[in-house]
Protein backbone atom coordinates (compact mmCIF):
# COMPACT_ATOMS: atom_id res chain seq x y z
CA UNK A 1 0.00 0.00 0.00
CA UNK A 2 1.27 3.30 -0.78
CA UNK A 3 2.00 6.41 1.70
CA UNK A 4 2.59 10.02 1.91
CA UNK A 5 3.30 12.41 4.73
CA UNK A 6 0.56 14.96 5.51
CA UNK A 7 1.85 18.07 3.89
CA UNK A 8 1.56 20.28 7.69
CA UNK A 9 1.45 17.78 10.36
CA UNK A 10 4.22 14.98 8.31
CA UNK A 11 1.98 11.85 9.59
CA UNK A 12 2.35 8.71 7.56
CA UNK A 13 -1.06 8.16 5.61
CA UNK A 14 -2.00 5.32 3.50
CA UNK A 15 -2.91 6.63 0.00
CA UNK A 16 -6.68 5.57 -1.54
CA UNK A 17 -5.87 4.39 -4.63
CA UNK A 18 -9.87 4.04 -6.22
CA UNK A 19 -12.92 4.24 -4.59
CA UNK A 20 -16.35 2.54 -5.37
CA UNK A 21 -19.81 3.78 -4.78
CA UNK A 22 -21.59 -0.15 -4.49
CA UNK A 23 -20.51 -3.37 -4.21
CA UNK A 24 -21.30 -6.09 -6.87
CA UNK A 25 -22.47 -9.50 -6.63
CA UNK A 26 -18.34 -10.81 -6.76
CA UNK A 27 -17.17 -7.93 -4.30
CA UNK A 28 -20.01 -9.25 -1.81
CA UNK A 29 -18.70 -12.61 -1.99
CA UNK A 30 -15.26 -10.97 -1.46
CA UNK A 31 -16.75 -10.18 1.38
CA UNK A 32 -17.63 -13.21 2.97
CA UNK A 33 -14.75 -14.77 1.87
CA UNK A 34 -12.11 -11.57 3.44
CA UNK A 35 -14.39 -12.22 6.71
CA UNK A 36 -14.16 -15.66 6.92
CA UNK A 37 -10.51 -15.17 6.86
CA UNK A 38 -10.43 -13.31 10.27
CA UNK A 39 -10.17 -9.67 8.17
CA UNK A 40 -11.89 -7.11 9.95
CA UNK A 41 -14.61 -5.35 8.49
CA UNK A 42 -12.85 -1.77 8.39
CA UNK A 43 -9.94 -3.23 7.02
CA UNK A 44 -12.27 -5.00 4.07
CA UNK A 45 -13.52 -1.57 3.17
CA UNK A 46 -10.39 -0.13 3.01
CA UNK A 47 -9.44 -2.92 0.19
CA UNK A 48 -12.64 -2.69 -1.57
CA UNK A 49 -12.70 0.82 -1.39
CA UNK A 50 -16.06 1.01 -0.13
CA UNK A 51 -17.32 2.92 3.21
CA UNK A 52 -17.84 0.22 6.56
CA UNK A 53 -21.55 0.58 6.14
CA UNK A 54 -21.73 -1.23 2.66
CA UNK A 55 -18.96 -4.07 3.93
CA UNK A 56 -21.48 -4.48 6.88
CA UNK A 57 -24.87 -4.36 4.42
CA UNK A 58 -23.52 -7.57 3.11
CA UNK A 59 -22.17 -9.46 5.76
CA UNK A 60 -25.45 -8.54 7.66
CA UNK A 61 -27.54 -10.22 4.66
CA UNK A 62 -29.29 -6.86 3.73
CA UNK A 63 -27.80 -6.11 0.35
CA UNK A 64 -26.45 -10.00 -1.71
CA UNK A 65 -28.16 -12.06 0.79
CA UNK A 66 -26.74 -15.23 -1.57
CA UNK A 67 -23.35 -14.27 -1.31
CA UNK A 68 -22.45 -15.88 1.99
CA UNK A 69 -23.57 -19.35 0.00
CA UNK A 70 -21.67 -18.80 -2.77
CA UNK A 71 -18.17 -17.90 -0.35
CA UNK A 72 -18.35 -20.62 1.51
CA UNK A 73 -19.00 -22.99 -2.11
CA UNK A 74 -15.40 -21.01 -3.46
CA UNK A 75 -14.15 -21.49 0.47
CA UNK A 76 -14.89 -25.56 0.14
CA UNK A 77 -13.59 -26.07 -3.66
CA UNK A 78 -10.10 -24.04 -2.97
CA UNK A 79 -9.71 -26.59 0.21
CA UNK A 80 -10.11 -23.88 2.68
CA UNK A 81 -11.60 -24.91 5.98
CA UNK A 82 -12.65 -21.81 7.46
CA UNK A 83 -15.90 -22.17 10.41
Amino acid sequence: MATYKHPITGVTLNEIIFRRENLDEDEAVTVHILAKQYEQQDMIAHQLGVNQGRVNDVLKGRKFPNSAEKAAQLLQSAGETFL
